[in-house]
C-alpha cells in the first residue's frame, strides 16, 4: 500500500501538523481521530488493513489528519 506521511508547520495554530495519505488515487475519505486523537490512530486500530483491498484498487484514497484539542489544552 502506498503511503505518503507530511509534517508542516502552521503558523495559525503555531504548531507542526502531521497527517499521512493511504493510497494513489480513488475517491477521497478524510479520516478525522475521535478527541486527543492522532493521524497514526487510523493505522493503530487496525483500519488502514480493514479498507486495504479498496485502497490497493485505487478505489479509495484516505487522508489521515492529527487534532489540536490535546496539545491546547482544548479538552473538556
Amino acid at each position: 500500500m502506498e503511503t505518503q506521511y507530511f509534517k508542516d508547520y502552521s503558523p495559525a495554530l503555531g504548531r507542526e501538523m502531521e497527517c499521512k495519505v493511504y493510497g494513489h488515487a480513488g475517491r477521497p475519505m478524510l479520516f478525522i481521530p475521535c478527541q486527543d486523537g492522532r493521524f497514526f490512530d487510523f493505522e493503530d486500530f487496525h483500519m488502514a488493513g480493514t479498507l486495504a483491498p479498496w485502497i490497493e484498487s485505487g478505489q479509495i484514497m484516505v487522508i489521515s489528519i492529527d487534532t489540536i484539542g490535546l496539545i491546547h489544552g482544548v479538552s473538556s
